[in-house]
């Protein structure tokens, strides 16, 4: 399993419980979502803030006419982080240095998709079509990126957009914002089922990351308790991954017991 995966499942999974029988040991507290950066390869600034920042992972992204050289010098300048590379196609072979990577195009050969040691993610497009986005749940990657970095803040229309995706698929979803989110947001995108936010280094301090993860170790790992029936519409919680444990569930209201008949 990369790093990406493995940071993924222990998010998932909430405070880790020490060794030790006293109860006077504090557990460590583990953020519900990762915190991921992307920068724009040959951006050397990003790159040391990258590696500065309180993150759990860097995006390099070389789409559209990034040169490779741009891509391979950032990668290098990212030594000790976990990184992945964001390209328009994934390659034939897994890059190396890598721990992951991400792809946009739906042309991509599916022969670089095999292999067990690479974990892949694929960029998906919430306006897909109805019979092709309810396929992705079959496709041999381990993530899906859904960006919504479109709009300046998050609004309900980019949450019903993040539902469109979640709602078809279990595997793990990474959500590209365009700033960094406040807490409100970030409860959102929790109960939206994100399994990491993914923001823009360009223009951020290493104060703003740091702020922006305290948020997220903070943030509970049970989604928000909304009450049923009065015609609130809720987004489904998160599914949990093929490979990863399930979140808990939340517990079931009082009422629910009155509808039930022997």
């Amino acid at each position: 399993m990369g790093e990406l995966l493995d940071k993924l499942e222990r998010a998932s999974r909430g405070a880790a419980t020490p060794l030790g029988f006293t109860s006077t040991v504090k557990r460590e507290k583990t953020a519900p979502m990762l915190l991921l950066g992307a920068l724009a390869a040959g951006d050397a600034e990003a790159a040391k803030l990258a590696v500065d920042g309180s993150l759990d992972g860097v995006i390099v992204v070389g789409t559209g006419e990034a040169k490779k050289a741009d891509v391979d010098r950032s990668v290098a300048a990212l030594d000790g982080v976990t990184v992945g590379v964001w390209l328009d196609e994934a390659q034939p072979t897994r890059p190396d240095g890598l721990d992951f990577e991400v792809f946009s195009s739906e042309a991509t050969p599916a022969g670089a998709l095999s292999g067990e040691e690479r974990t892949t993610v694929m960029h998906v497009v919430p306006e897909l079509d109805d019979s092709l986005l309810r396929t992705i749940e079959a496709l041999p990657v381990d993530a899906f990126l859904v960006s919504l970095a479109d709009a300046g803040s998050l609004t309900v229309r980019q949450l019903m957009r993040l539902a469109r995706v979640r709602g078809v698929t279990s595997r793990w979803i990474l959500v590209h914002v365009a700033s960094l989110p406040t807490k409100e947001e970030l409860e959102q995108l929790r109960d939206a089922g994100a399994g990491a936010v993914v923001v823009d280094l360009a223009g951020q301090t290493a104060a703003s990351l740091k702020a922006t993860h305290e948020l997220l170790r903070e943030l509970p790992h049970e989604p928000t308790k909304r009450k049923k029936g009065h015609g609130v519409v809720t987004l489904p919680a998160a599914a949990a991954p093929a490979s990863g444990p399930s979140r808990p569930e939340p517990e079931p209201d009082e009422d629910d017991d009155d509808d039930y008949e022997p």
